[in-house]
């Protein structure tokens, strides 16, 4: 599993982009991106998981996590799914509605798709 922050986010909105696997062998590598781009306290924090060809319940459960942090800060995390193995978990999961999901082409002010929670 590689990282990236993406450079081109709007405004207010920090972006980490994974790829590869996302499993127990790589989620610490992970977190540590995920907390590196939570250290500069962005109003949003979009986890891009569209590019994984493998995500486990370690990598559920580190979106989740993620999302706890930010709404105890009163910040936003949202991911992207993409239409591949990632998406095809959260939805098994049940989790559509529990997530803000941002489309794989979001939008400049990065609108989050479903029903608000």
């Amino acid at each position: 599993m590689t990282a990236a922050r993406a450079g081109d986010s709007p405004p207010g909105t920090a972006e980490v982009v994974l790829l590869g696997e996302l499993d127990i062998s790589t989620v610490d590598d992970a977190e540590r991106q995920i907390e590196a781009a939570e250290a500069g306290s962005p109003p949003l924090l979009v986890i891009d998981l569209s590019r994984l060809e493998f995500v486990d319940s370690s990598g559920v459960r580190l979106a989740l996590l993620a999302d706890d942090r930010a709404r105890a800060a009163g910040r936003r995390v949202a991911v992207r799914l993409g239409t591949g193995h990632a998406l095809r978990v959260f939805q098994a999961l049940g989790l559509m509605d529990k997530l803000d999901v941002v489309p794989l082409s979001a939008p400049d002010d990065a609108t989050v798709d479903g029903a608000s929670r």
